[in-house]
């Protein structure tokens, strides 16, 4: 046998050991041996533990969810939609329908680095003269609707707009800052004299 054949054969045979165990695979393996060890009440005991610990760590999660919750809803934070709009004309009413859905409870913010790279590929923009306004990327509101800032708008028509598609204007979503107003359907009124009045529907 040559010196090569040798090399090859003996790569081989290190090939076929078995490799060593880590410190944490061991405890792994001793941890199942035990488990399988246990009796159905010792097991019992510890899916109980394992059970009470599961609940405690999604009562903490909640509860700090709902403190970020109780602090994004003092924004007053609301999707307005226009659904349809006729102006006053002579002696005839005008009237806008709106969809007002909220409040908000949840946001996912922009990054800084994000924005600027929405700005690199022109898909938003902003000057000294008029900063960058875009700050969530997406919404949710109480129900659990959640709303994604609409990029492909944003690059084609310059809106700054949340949900729908991009062609669609009227699925688009405009987000209200301090909003106390009417939140629902409703259509608010004008008449030629100036006066307004609102149908809640």
């Amino acid at each position: 046998m040559n010196l090569t054949q040798l090399n090859n054969e003996t790569k081989k045979q290190i090939n076929k050991l078995k490799k060593p165990l880590s410190a944490y695979q061991y405890y792994n393996k001793i941890m199942r041996e035990k488990w399988h060890s246990m009796t159905e009440e010792e097991k019992d005991k510890s899916l109980l533990m394992a059970k009470h610990d599961s609940e405690r760590y999604l009562k903490e999660k909640q509860g700090i969810e709902k403190k970020l919750e109780n602090e994004v809803c003092k924004l007053k934070l609301y999707l307005s939609r226009t659904t349809a709009s006729v102006p006053c004309v002579g002696l005839d009413n005008g009237f806008t329908s709106y969809s007002i859905s909220g409040p908000i409870v949840k946001v996912e913010m922009y990054t800084q680095q994000e924005l600027e790279d929405l700005r690199e590929k022109n898909i938003i923009s902003w000057s000294d003269e008029f900063p960058c306004t875009l700050k969530y990327k997406s919404v949710t509101d109480a129900r659990g609707n959640t709303f994604k800032f609409n990029l492909k708008a944003a690059k084609k028509w310059s809106v700054q707009v949340y949900g729908g598609t991009m062609n669609n204007n009227n699925s688009w979503y405009s987000l209200i800052e301090n909003y106390d107003g009417n939140v629902g359907h409703f259509t608010k009124y004008k008449n030629y004299k100036g006066e307004t009045w609102i149908e809640n529907y």
